[in-house]
């Protein structure tokens, strides 16, 4: 019993220990800089991802970082001033205006240095000529020949003067423009997940210094962008698993010409994005429950069958399934039902996958408004028919109850009809397609405008021999059997 007691708690306290031990530790910005390597060339240095409140959690090399669509990831780079200057267009401003202040600009550099040592050299000549025309032993045709001397060092000097005056000003108004400039350069950036660069993704705010010494920016991005960027979106997701998005980290960034410059990591950063999480699994819980109880209820109920035409001449002894019901199969609303569980599972799985709301496009739109639209018109033409169901009982009854259930939803009272079979195998076809749409290219897919003229002439013709069938009902029979 010691024993036992004894490796429960070894057991426990080891339980604790680990799940302390993983307990994310996040940083202030300071922290992060503290613990950045410092990297002579452009490199992501660390990534991680940052919290509403400014505080961050970086991953180390190795490490997966756990996102969501609605996580902000942020990326540290390093000399990211001087890469602008690299990959930028060199008729860009901000390139030449880099190439006048960057350190490493020895043109530039030895330009001013010119300057400053001619201005210095004109101004020590003309101190010496002042002291010699000012001593007493100078003759005096000497004074006048050292005046004109000492005025063309004056113009030289002032030339001189002019010139560092000039490139200084320059060199000030060129740090303006790299300012200026690395603010709209460094938006062109975009977050590179897995080989496929999310043009339109684009970083929340401007790249900011954190740390002069090491020149270190950091860029941020919301994951839920990504969405806008559909065409690399599902290229990642076709090449990942089918429960996540596992993928490594970089930058690109895209220069006026449409260049596109990777920016690779200091050392491997890796992000995991779950697409099935528990608001996937309720929906699509809910939807199950609901698809689940419709389908076991069809049978006894009349969720699927048509209120305005009453079967007569019913034999209410007999076991046929062709007498046990009050009212027919309605198509309209079997077709309703088919692309109402379709569209809305379609859109959870699309916003579980994608992180998008706007799942849902004219094609749904167009669907739904057909099916509902013929399932409405119907309803109005049924009202008050009366169909004989001896009449449409078949002579040789059918193999299965399946049988009689499709041969009732394609037959109207004289038998089975072109226009009902030709309705349901339209909206079976274009419902495979549909999901294979949704299922392997991760959007709802969009019908030609003919694909969908053709769904509405078939919703037409059976509307149309709907209209028939109400004109050819019988009202001859003066009671109904069933209530004698």
């Amino acid at each position: 019993m010691k024993s036992t007691l004894a490796r429960l708690t070894i057991f426990f306290l080891a339980l604790v220990v680990t799940i302390h031990a993983e307990e994310p530790v996040w940083m202030t910005e300071q922290d992060l800089v503290k613990k950045a390597p410092s990297v002579a060339k452009p490199a992501i240095v660390m990534f991680g991802e940052k919290r509403a409140d400014d505080q961050y959690l970086p991953v180390h090399a190795g490490q997966l970082l756990n996102a969501r669509f609605e996580t902000t990831v942020f990326l540290i780079i390093s000399n990211l001033d001087g890469l602008l200057a690299d990959v930028s267009d060199p008729a860009d401003p901000y390139w030449k205006a880099w190439r006048q202040v960057s350190e490493g600009d020895k043109d530039g550099k030895l330009a001013l240095t010119k300057a400053k040592l001619d201005v210095d050299e004109a101004k020590t000549k003309l101190d010496v000529l002042a002291k010699r025309i000012a001593d007493p032993a100078t003759a005096a045709e000497q004074v006048k020949e050292l005046g004109l001397e000492a005025q063309r060092l004056q113009l030289t000097y002032n030339e001189a003067q002019t010139q560092l005056t000039s490139l200084t000003l320059q060199i000030s108004e060129s740090r303006d423009i790299v300012r200026r400039g690395f603010k709209d350069l460094s938006g062109a950036f975009r977050l590179r997940l897995g080989g496929e660069t999310f043009g339109k993704l684009v970083p929340t705010d401007v790249a900011t210094l954190i740390d002069s010494t090491k020149s270190l920016y950091m860029l941020t991005f919301n994951l839920r962008e990504t969405n806008k960027d559909n065409e690399a979106w599902l290229r990642l997701l076709k090449n990942s698993p089918v429960t996540s998005v596992n993928c490594d980290v970089k930058v690109a960034y895209i220069n006026s010409s449409g260049h596109e410059t990777v920016v690779n990591s200091f050392e491997p950063f890796q992000l995991r994005i779950p697409l099935f999480r528990w608001p996937f699994w309720t929906s699509f819980s809910i939807i199950g429950a609901c698809l689940f109880l419709f389908v076991r209820n069809i049978r006894s109920s009349e969720v699927l069958r048509d209120p305005g035409i009453l079967l007569l001449n019913r034999d209410l002894n007999s076991r046929s399934y062709w007498h046990q019901h009050d009212h027919p199969l309605s198509m309209a609303r079997l077709q309703m039902s088919i692309w109402f569980f379709i569209i809305i599972g379609s859109f959870v799985f699309l916003w579980s996958t994608t992180g998008s709301l706007a799942g849902v496009n004219v094609t749904a739109m167009a669907l739904m408004g057909i099916s509902s639209g013929t399932s409405m018109f119907s309803a109005i033409i049924s009202q008050k028919q009366q169909w004989d169901a001896a009449k449409r009982a078949p002579s040789t009854p059918y193999p299965s109850q399946i049988a009689d259930w499709f041969a009732d939803l394609l037959s109207d009272e004289s038998g089975i009809t072109i226009h009902r079979f030709q309705m349901l195998a339209w909206t079976l076809v274009l419902s495979v397609v549909f999901i294979n749409g949704v299922i392997f290219e991760y959007a709802m897919p969009v019908f030609t405008k003919e694909l969908l003229g053709l769904m509405g002439i078939s919703s037409g013709v059976y509307v149309g021999f709907k209209i028939k069938e109400g004109n050819n009902r019988d009202t001859a029979p003066e009671a109904d059997p069933k209530s004698e």
